[in-house]
């Protein structure tokens, strides 16, 4: 099996953490807040996945744009969820770091296959 990219490492764990926090939100926000958080989170290493999975340049971009997406998604709800004190403001401030490395990571490869489509 081929390694594991530092990128990929790094989403994996991230969104096992947020899976593990989200799981222990009231019940009240389990399927709202927590259900969307988890889903957009999860959305970033299967965007990933599946572009490079895709032969075209122009696909593999278009699949990091999704995944882009999906994490500019999950740092709202972030916020949201420290805001309305489902988090605390350091486990908000720990992720939201982590967060924005892997926005740098993936918005690096997007501006790498700008070049070549």
């Amino acid at each position: 099996m081929k390694r594991k990219s530092v990128l990929m490492e790094k989403v994996h764990d991230v969104v096992k953490e947020i899976f593990l926090i989200t799981l222990k939100f009231p019940q009240i926000y389990q399927f709202s807040i927590g259900e969307q958080l988890r889903r957009s989170t999860l959305s970033i290493p299967l965007n990933i996945t599946e572009g490079n999975a895709r032969e075209s340049e122009k696909e593999k971009k278009q699949f990091l744009n999704f995944a882009y997406s999906s994490l500019k998604e999950a740092k709202y709800l972030l916020y949201f969820s420290k805001d309305i004190d489902l988090i605390s403001e350091e486990v908000y401030q720990d992720i939201f770091k982590k967060i924005d490395e892997i926005g740098r990571l993936i918005y690096g490869l997007i501006k790498t296959l700008r070049g070549k489509i």
